[in-house]
């Protein structure tokens, strides 16, 4: 049993505890049922131990929210007694803040007394009392800051090593080994979260001193070895990529070389063409505009004779036109009157149709305004008429009124005239019986006054009455039946007239028409006469016509050839001026937009150029024409200036930088031009000098297989480490690395083919451009670059995974990738114990020995004879073993049960049960 190490864990009103004292001076035993707070206890450890909140591990739970669980008042504490080899008893705490849930860290030189931690009235201290209350009892205590605190308990804080002395707790081989000693302590206060991967990076943090190199970035080796070589290669494949650009570059710098030489020689006459070119143009420019003076005129003479020729022809066609016209009219009208020789005839036929026409004019008209029942109305009443007549006639021999008169006196048959109608007076005899003498008396009787007609019961006034019936002669009846029939007869054809009204109208327009040619046939009649009387004079007319036709056709000919052949001379002469102007336009804009005045033509003769052989002098004519040329070679010069210059900087940025350092960019032209003209001696010189890269480019491969070896030599002493006792029913339990096989083989191949190298054989390999003979050696090198890049570089950690051998008793080892899948899950609690027991082991300085605690759950699944084991394990690396069960083990030396009272756990210290060691050989 140490001396030195921790003493007991208190809590105080922290995690459900009201009150927590554990024994942590030996191994324990802790009581509870499941889910009791068996854990929680243990846990509380980490904020005194771990003290990084990154690195504290709560299981389901976040760190902010067990904040919250352990400190949820200001007078919340988690107290650590610890012995330590030079300041003796000393107490490590942390005290809840308030509201906050936050807390601070606290330490003073001393033992633990709970009641140093009540007021007077049995209550707790609340934080911003602490300090000066613990001062009252006698005791220092400081404040410490989580680093503060982190520093001091890991020994490397000189204000821990102050006036109260030295309160390390941990102290470390190497300070950098605080942080993974930190994540491995969590883990053995949960060793059921111990991870295969965590164990591996564990060791190789822990071993990472020991190895001769940590890791490597293969690629970077491999192209610093090779960088001169390759900067060569690279220059070699860039010309050799861009021969083509180079072949234009040539061509480029040649022909810059002839526009220098040209320009530097043109130059000076340019110059003096342009100061001659004014006199010359004024010159020419006067005799052109006289010659033009002299077509114009003419030709405008001519204009003048083509429009009185011109309006002559126009009225000589007409007249011809008038003369043809009136002998077709003569031909046509001869075709008509061919059966017609005399003009009566013509006469005749107007007579008749004017008389139809007359007629049927009347006859619309007749009906035009009355319907058809009016005009029947018309024809009834003179049938009545006629019907009328007709008896008037047949009666005439011997009519009521012939009777009358030989009867009667005249005042009588005056009387009776007036009163009888006329068609009663008009009866025949056969219509009527008279009695003269009778009819007499009774007349008397009734006309007894004069004018009047006194009747029975009526007085009738007579003179005021017409006679309605006069005797006429059977001619006078005669005459008006005839009227009468005539009428009925045109009162007929009006009402067939009115019945079809449109054929009457359509027939008194075609009437009409019939009249109208009739007079137009006559009118031509007359046409024709008079045009036979002018014929003779109509031809002779028509033939002088036609001779002045002709020869106005002749004279408007020639005028048309003469002012095109004037125009001609006329366009000839005004092309000539065009161009002159154009010429003078030109050369006036070129002089003032010259193209030479880039400072590089103002020292053409100190650049390398060609000499020029090619005319010496200038002709004035053609100054326009030489400029242009000029123009035109400056801004070639220009442009392949610019040509040259981005050809130039296309080779630099596909890597052709070779040449940069020349004295001008001329000089690096011609240097990249016979470079590329001379790749295959470069090629072989780049060759030469890459067998003395080869040796080196595999230094670090063998570094990094030397680190794999000296870590499987490490792994050798650990295992001899976890290896000393027995692990339940295993008489095997090793961690082995295993080579990742394809890496290691890619080492190994590229170590043996360097070696070759040595000796001059395989130089191909190592040739970034090549394809390599030796498939298996290719895909070596590219599985290296391939896993260098994937991975940030290559480091002995990928060069293996580790392997948990496990063995029992008479059966052949197995090895397991998961420590978890290697056994029972006792056994494999024991596993995990004893790694991270001796993975913290490791990492201590082995002078310095301060007891700590570390914790199993779950403690029943392992037998007395595993559980003494493990106890004695735990003390051989200076922990003291905290197993959690809910029934007791016979194997420690306490037995602490967690009681519960008033909604609050409680561990006291008159629980606690101290037992004698059952097994021989058991820790204290």
């Amino acid at each position: 049993m140490m001396d030195y190490g921790f003493q007991r864990l208190v809590l105080l009103n922290s995690a459900g505890y009201e009150r927590a004292e554990l024994p942590l001076d030996a191994s324990v035993s802790l009581v509870a049922p499941n889910n009791t707070g068996k854990t929680s206890l243990i846990n509380a450890l980490q904020f005194l131990l771990i003290i990084d909140r990154r690195r504290m591990d709560f299981g389901p739970h976040d760190v902010e929210r067990s904040r919250r669980f352990y400190f949820p008042n200001n007078s919340a504490y988690i107290l650590l007694e610890v012995l330590l080899p030079e300041s003796g008893s000393v107490v490590l705490g942390c005290v809840g803040k308030g509201v906050s849930n936050d807390y601070e860290y606290f330490a003073y030189r001393g033992q633990l007394n709970l009641d140093d931690y009540r007021r007077d009235d049995g209550c707790l201290v609340a934080q911003p009392q602490l300090l000066s209350h613990l001062a009252t009892r006698g005791l220092l205590a400081q404040r410490y800051s989580g680093s503060e605190f982190t520093s001091m308990v890991y020994g490397n804080s000189r204000r821990g090593r102050g006036e109260n002395g030295d309160f390390t707790i941990f102290r470390l081989e190497q300070a950098r080994h605080a942080e993974v000693f930190q994540r491995v302590l969590t883990r053995t206060l949960r060793l059921d979260k111990l991870q295969s991967k965590e164990v591996k990076d564990y060791l190789l943090q822990i071993f990472h001193r020991d190895l001769s190199d940590a890791g490597i970035d293969f690629k970077q080796e491999w192209d610093k070895a090779f960088a001169d070589v390759n900067a060569d290669r690279e220059q070699y494949q860039a010309a050799q990529k861009q021969l083509e650009r180079i072949g234009r570059l040539e061509t480029l710098y040649e022909e810059r070389l002839q526009l220098r030489g040209k320009l530097f020689h043109l130059r000076p006459l340019i110059d003096q063409a342009l100061q001659d070119w004014q006199s010359y143009y004024q010159s020419r420019s006067a005799d052109l505009q006289q010659t033009r003076a002299g077509i114009e005129q003419a030709e405008e003479q001519l204009q003048h004779d083509r429009v009185e020729w011109s309006a002559a022809r126009e009225r000589s066609l007409q007249t011809e036109a008038a003369l043809k016209r009136e002998g077709e009219r003569q031909a046509e009208l001869e075709r008509r009157f061919t059966l017609i020789d005399r003009r009566e005839t013509l006469e005749r036929s107007i007579e008749h149709a004017r008389a139809a026409y007359e007629a049927q004019v009347a006859l619309v008209a007749g009906v035009q305004g009355r319907s058809p029942n009016e005009i029947v109305r018309d024809r009834n009443r003179v049938t009545q008429d006629v019907q009328r007549l007709s008896r008037e006639r047949a009666s005439l021999a011997g009519n009521l009124y012939q009777h009358l008169q030989r009867e009667l006196n005249a005042e009588q048959l005056a009387a009776l005239n007036r009163l009888f109608a006329r068609e009663v007076m008009t009866l025949p005899e056969s219509c009527f019986r008279l009695n003269g003498e009778q009819l007499h008396q009774s007349l008397e009787k009734w006309l007894s006054q004069a004018g009047r007609l006194e009747l029975p019961g009526l007085d009738l006034q007579l003179a005021d009455l017409p006679d309605q019936h006069r005797q006429r002669s059977a001619e006078e009846i005669d005459q008006e039946l005839s009227d009468l029939q005539r009428q009925l007869a045109q009162v007929d054809e009006q009402l067939q007239a009115a019945e079809q009204i449109r054929a009457a109208e359509a027939l008194k327009l075609e009437r009409e028409h019939d009249y109208q040619q009739a007079l137009r046939e006559l009118e031509a009649f007359d046409d024709l006469a008079i045009l036979r009387e002018r014929g003779a004079e109509r031809e002779r007319s028509l033939l002088d016509c036609r001779s002045v036709l002709a020869d106005l056709e002749a004279k408007l000919r020639g005028v048309q050839a003469e002012v095109q052949r004037l125009r001609e001379q006329l366009d000839g002469i005004r092309k000539q001026q065009d161009e002159l102007d154009g010429q003078h336009g030109e050369i006036c804009t070129g002089r003032d937009r010259r193209s030479d005045g880039d400072p590089i033509f103002s020292y053409l003769a100190d650049l390398p150029h060609h000499t020029w052989v090619g005319a010496a002098e200038l002709a004035i004519e053609q100054l326009a024409e030489h400029l242009r040329e000029y123009q035109q070679d400056c801004r070639r010069l220009l442009s392949l200036e610019t040509d040259v210059r981005g050809l130039l900087a296309e080779l630099h940025a596909d890597g052709l930088t070779k040449f940069q350092t020349a004295d001008d960019p001329d000089e690096e032209i011609r240097l990249m031009i016979e470079f590329g003209r001379h790749l295959p001696q470069e090629f072989e010189a780049i060759e030469r000098k890459a067998r003395t890269a080869v040796v080196n480019v595999t230094a670090c491969l063998r570094q990094l297989r030397g680190s794999l070896n000296d870590f499987k030599a490490k792994m050798r002493q650990f295992n001899q480490l976890i290896g000393r006792r027995r692990l339940s029913d295993l008489s095997v339990f090793k961690i082995e690395p295993e080579d990742e096989r394809e890496l290691v083989w890619a080492i190994e191949a590229l170590i043996s083919t360097a070696e070759q190298v040595d000796s001059g054989q395989s130089f191909e390999l190592f040739d970034h451009g090549s394809v390599l003979d030796d498939e298996s050696l290719t895909r070596a090198k590219a599985l290296l670059i391939r896993e260098g890049d994937a991975r940030g570089g290559l480091a002995v950690e990928h060069l293996f995974r580790l392997s948990f051998i496990v063995g029992k008793e008479g059966q052949k080892p197995e090895a397991f990738a998961d420590i978890d899948g290697a056994a029972s899950n006792g056994t494999v609690l024991m596993a995990k114990l004893v790694t991270g027991l001796a993975l913290l082991h490791q990492m201590q300085d082995k002078r310095y020995s301060v007891r700590a605690a570390c914790y199993l759950d779950e403690a029943l699944a392992l037998d007395g004879p595993n559980q003494t084991s493990l106890i004695d394990t735990a003390a051989e690396f200076g922990f003291a073993l905290i197993f959690a069960s809910p029934a007791p083990l016979a194997t420690v030396r306490y037995c602490v049960p967690i009681t519960r009272h008033g909604g609050h756990n409680h561990v006291s210290r008159k629980n606690w049960q101290e037992l004698e060691p059952r097994l021989a050989g058991a820790g204290a």
